[in-house]
């Protein structure tokens, strides 16, 4: 399944800002929390990286970051979850693992968008609109890396957090 407005060329942070923008203003409802904003802005993508809510550029023009397809479907169905009241890290773990057909559909049926195509192939990943399990309660591994720099690593995301540890206090150094 594809939709020709969930197909951009190359986009620069600008212009994957501003189309992400373009697809939410067709997202259905109100805002229920005030405090999210209707699009992300240059700074809230970066953020969502840095999270790793959305990929890395898929390349660098000189300086210039550049982005794709799957960012851009990333950035709308993280907008599309906090509306429907999740948290980030809710997010994060509805979206861990979609494919780029999985975002699409979730986009699509999110902004009530019309599918080019009548037969629809079933998912292979889990709706990430899906109602979330609640929580479970992990202890997380807590270090000292230097003098007032303390780190926290969730062992469920991280294979070996006491390697994880020692790279980051050999870093420290």
């Amino acid at each position: 399944m594809t939709h020709p407005e969930l197909h951009p060329a190359d986009l620069t942070l600008d212009a994957l800002e501003a189309a992400a923008a373009r697809l939410l203003a067709r997202a259905p409802g109100a805002l229920e929390d005030e405090r999210v904003s209707a699009a992300p802005d240059a700074r809230t993508l970066r953020y969502y990286q840095s999270l790793g809510l959305m990929d890395k550029p898929s390349r660098y023009d000189g300086r210039q970051a550049i982005y794709g397809r799957r960012h851009l479907l990333q950035a709308v169905c993280v907008k599309l979850l906090q509306r429907a009241g999740r948290s980030l890290q809710q997010a994060q773990a509805a979206l861990a693992g979609a494919t780029d057909e999985a975002l699409e559909s979730a986009v699509i049926d999110g902004l009530g968008l019309e599918s080019p195509s009548p037969r629809q192939a079933p998912l292979a990943t889990p709706d990430p609109f899906a109602p979330l399990p609640e929580p479970v309660a992990r202890p997380l591994v807590s270090a000292q890396l230097a003098p007032g720099v303390f780190v926290m690593i969730d062992p469920s995301l991280v294979s070996d957090p006491a390697a994880m540890i020692r790279r980051l206090t050999g870093a420290c150094r």
